[in-house]
């Protein structure tokens, strides 16, 4: 027969040391050959611009972390007194996405993928390689609470915790990301503007971005971001039973 319960908190945090940039193409034409055409050539453009920058920023993508997709949709209108819907077009769309650990160069990829004609960049979205570190050093903290608790509550009730083993435990894990942008310069318009049309926050994380307005000089980077911190918290459940004599 189970004796207690005892629950607790347990929470890690850590520096993200990865993370991952989205950009994407779209063309539009009557035909679906078209319009792969015009996107082939977009493509190839992206793919030499990509090759500029990793050169100019001495940069290099995580292994195995590009991946790319495409999509075709149709384009409907409705024309004429009567709402006719007429077939206009198709649209393509690729995306293709990379991730870098060199996180002091978050700042400059961003700028330099913004610069690329047609392109649709989103937000970067920071992540962490091994997660699971994490969550073992969340669950830990959450252990000793919870052994300490069980030490407190057995000393006031003259008990001997050496006179009890865990009989059955229960966990749940609320993993929170947080990172902020930090946005001046003369291009904070443009910029902020291009963020409206991605959509905000990346699809890969939930990130809280905060745009701060500064008057400085055309030197300096349009948009900087400041590597936030990922952060787990465990709520720990272990149930108690005395030991078998």
């Amino acid at each position: 027969m189970q004796a207690t319960t005892v629950a607790a908190q347990g929470t890690a945090e850590t520096k993200f040391n990865q993370v991952t940039f989205s950009v994407h193409l779209a063309e539009e034409a009557q035909t679906v050959p078209n319009a792969k055409n015009k996107l082939g050539f977009a493509i190839n453009g992206l793919n030499e611009a990509l090759e500029e920058v990793k050169k100019e920023l001495d940069l290099e993508f995580v292994k195995n972390s590009v991946r790319t997709s495409s999509n075709t949709q149709e384009n409907w209108e409705y024309v004429g007194k009567n709402n006719t819907r007429e077939l206009k077009g198709y649209t393509m769309n690729y995306s293709l996405a990379f991730s870098i650990d060199d996180l002091d160069k978050v700042s400059k990829v961003y700028d330099a993928l913004t610069s690329i004609p047609k392109v649709r960049v989103l937000p970067p979205a920071f992540s962490l390689k091994n997660h699971d570190r994490l969550n073992k050093r969340a669950l830990k903290a959450a252990q000793k609470k919870v052994e300490e608790r069980f030490a407190m509550e057995c000393e006031i009730l003259s008990l001997t915790p050496a006179e009890f083993e865990i009989a059955s435990w229960e966990t749940s894990y609320s993993d929170s990301q947080r990172s902020d942008r930090v946005a001046k310069g003369t291009r904070l318009a443009a910029m902020s503007a291009s963020s409206s049309r991605n959509g905000g926050a990346s699809n890969y994380s939930s990130t809280d971005i905060n745009v701060i307005e500064s008057a400085v000089s055309p030197e300096e980077p349009a948009i900087g971001f400041t590597v936030g911190l990922a952060s787990v918290t465990v709520n720990l459940e272990v149930g108690y039973i005395r030991k078998a004599r």
